[in-house]
């Protein structure tokens, strides 16, 4: 238990903390965005525990004698959380070509993120097409929702919405980490010893993404009222 100590798994006290809070969500009957949101956290956390869980126990338990690999399991999450974004931008967006393009584009964006997973690169090789035609969407979408609010005419107190702390981190986090990703990719295939070095970078990230998520459910969401 000692290991959880360390600098990389820091996150996992405020996305633990984050998931803690958002069940208010569904105690407090927030907007449906907000559940949905809630459900990502949770979703986040479980698949955090579970690959850290296979690495160290899971993989050698019960007579298995299988790898430590465990990107067969956060994977699966690229294309999940892409879905579950997707849903929440269609909720929170008013521009109907926007909200139209979501339903024609998303389906085929987590279509191939399932055959990325299950044929293409498979489970177990780092899915950076996934990755790729994941972050990239949410980026725009996230820019989207940026404009929406600069051209919202009501009152909204930034710092107490909890949408603005969701989508401020989502886009940092995406923006920031699309990048360092891609080239992790490329590293662990060429250089695997390299890529080690540039694994503080995708932990301070994520540090920064569970913050957010944190401090979006110690917030509630807020009645607007017109200037």
């Amino acid at each position: 238990m000692l290991r959880l100590l360390k600098y990389e798994y820091l996150f996992l006290v405020f996305l633990l903390l984050g998931a803690i809070f958002c069940l208010r969500s569904f105690r407090q009957k927030w907007p449906k965005p907000y559940q949905l949101f809630a459900v990502l956290v949770i979703v986040a956390l479980l698949t955090e525990v579970s690959a850290i869980l296979w690495k160290w126990y899971l993989h050698k338990m019960f007579g298995w004698n299988y790898s430590k690999n465990n990107l067969w399991i956060y994977n699966v999450f690229i294309t999940f959380r892409l879905g579950i974004l997707l849903v929440i931008f269609y909720h929170i967006l008013n521009a109907a070509r926007v909200k139209k393009a979501i339903l024609y584009i998303g389906p085929v964006l987590v279509v191939f993120g399932l055959l990325n997973y299950l044929a293409i690169q498979g489970p177990y090789r780092y899915n950076t097409y996934s990755l790729i035609f994941a972050h990239i969407p949410i980026i725009i979408l996230c820019l989207f929702y940026f404009k929406q609010l600069l051209e919202e005419t009501r009152i909204i107190v930034l710092h107490k919405e909890p949408l603005v702390w969701i989508i401020l981190g989502t886009f940092v986090y995406h923006v920031a980490s699309l990048p360092f990703l891609i080239m992790m990719g490329f590293l662990n295939i060429r250089q695997p010893g390299l890529s080690m070095l540039y694994l503080p970078i995708n932990m301070t990230l994520n540090l920064l993404l569970c913050c957010s998520y944190l401090i979006s459910f110690l917030c509630k969401p807020q009645p607007m009222q017109s200037i």
